[in-house]
């Protein structure tokens, strides 16, 4: 699970994950303090053994304060397959700013590209709130490998929703992203909860998910 912008206690976030679904869920590895908006990652340890992760301060100009990425690498308690994980929370610019959502996504992959030379068997899904809609050039580029300079691997938009994810409305500016051909997707979109024009329990954006398969099946 990939919470956005979440400034509560971590530890109570994972007890109340917990309690709500009767999985044991935990916060990822590396999280030693708040180090800007990014997507805080809550594993299930009845499932997920952590192997590393950290949380990082991207080094852009960001607005409306400091970003940050995520990342984690979980290995399956039962197939013992592994799987890389984090996301981030873009800055938002009214009427978009290409090349520092490309700053930002930039020092994301950086860590994704790391873990990846590190678990090379292990693929790739990412989720975060991007400001940005999947027709945005930076978005677009961004699912074919290119993210301003740098060359990466290429993905897909694994949630595929089509309905708004914020009270304001308009299109969906929060994603989910699997590395290209690792993931059979089952099912993803909007989880049907929230209402335009109103919070959701406290939060301007809408839930999302996918169900994703990978590995040997």
């Amino acid at each position: 699970i990939g919470l956005c912008e979440l400034t509560a206690s971590m530890t109570e976030m994972a007890q109340a994950l917990t309690t709500a679904s009767g999985s044991r869920f935990q916060v990822q590895p590396g999280h030693t303090g708040w180090k800007g908006y990014g997507t805080d990652i809550f594993y299930n340890s009845d499932k997920w053994e952590a192997l590393e992760g950290g949380v990082q301060t991207v080094g852009c100009s960001s607005r409306q304060g400091n970003r940050a990425a995520n990342w984690v690498v979980l290995k399956d308690k039962a197939t013992g397959e592994k799987l890389i994980t984090g996301g981030i929370h873009l800055s938002y610019c009214e009427g978009g700013c290409d090349s520092l959502h490309e700053c930002e996504l930039q020092a994301l992959y950086a860590k994704l590209e790391e873990m990846k030379k590190k678990h090379p068997s292990a693929p790739v899904v990412w989720m975060g709130d991007m400001n940005r809609n999947m027709q945005a050039t930076v978005m677009r580029n961004l699912v074919n490998g290119s993210i301003g300079s740098m060359t990466t691997f290429k993905a897909d938009d694994v949630c595929k929703t089509t309905k708004s994810t914020h009270m304001a409305g308009g299109g969906a500016i929060d994603h989910i992203f699997g590395e290209l051909g690792a993931f059979k997707i089952r099912e993803g979109g909007s989880t049907g909860q929230g209402v335009i024009g109103q919070n959701l329990e406290g939060s301007d954006h809408f839930p999302i998910y996918s169900i994703l398969d990978f590995g040997r099946r």
